[in-house]
């Protein structure tokens, strides 16, 4: 993620948030640490380094090379963390960059955050979805990479992608037809990436990093 976050209480019915319903309040900022003072120290490509003529987009949880770019500002684009469900704090175990997002458990019965943009964007030339994951805690061994339009959250079964819950970093790339496959309208996306998890203990961790979309 690389920048602050908001912390973010949502005040559903529903135990999983579905944005078209969601009701925002209770917002505090929680700053999210840069990683060492040598801006260049530690600095990776990544595992699939961004060549200039690509078409590359950052949406947050990356610092690598990029064509295009939609920087958590705080102010039209946001983290949000699903009803204090989570922890977000920075991490040295990183594939690229300087460092990955250490995604915390806090003990409930799901966990759950997201990029968020207050006004819908059209994502349809963008192809494939990028992340890369890490954990062996039982609170992360079944994990959904959504993304929503307007009206609802489509969740994706991670493990179909390549993840594992084996302690070693997994390179997921899901492509967006499989969203719009579910009922995902890829021209009004306001959220285009969150994270589930089911029940788990407090201080289970997940290493994210290297989020991007490619349009190949």
């Amino acid at each position: 993620m690389k920048k602050s976050v908001f912390a973010l209480l949502l005040l559903m019915s529903a135990c999983r948030p579905e944005p078209g319903d969601s009701d925002y309040e209770n917002q505090g900022q929680s700053t999210r640490p840069d990683a060492g003072t040598d801006p260049n120290a530690g600095a990776l490509p990544g595992p699939f380094p961004f060549q200039e003529g690509q078409r590359r987009l950052g949406v947050g949880f990356y610092e690598g090379g990029r064509s295009e770019d939609i920087a958590i500002d705080n102010t039209t684009t946001h983290v949000y963390l699903y009803e204090s469900t989570v922890t977000i704090e920075p991490s040295e175990d990183h594939v690229e960059g300087r460092a990955a997002d250490l995604v915390v458990h806090a003990g409930k019965a799901w966990l759950g955050f997201g990029v968020h943009w207050d006004a819908a964007r059209n994502l349809d030339t963008w192809k494939t979805l990028h992340v890369s994951l890490k954990s062996a805690d039982p609170g992360f061994a079944n994990v959904t990479v959504a993304m929503n339009d307007t009206a609802k959250s489509f969740q994706l079964d991670a493990k179909k992608y390549g993840y594992k819950n084996d302690g070693e970093w997994h390179h997921l790339a899901i492509p967006l037809a499989d969203y719009v496959a579910a009922g995902l309208k890829p021209n009004a996306v306001n959220s285009p990436f969150a994270l589930f998890s089911g029940q788990g203990q407090p201080a289970e961790k997940l290493l994210l990093d290297n989020l991007y979309f490619t349009a190949d």
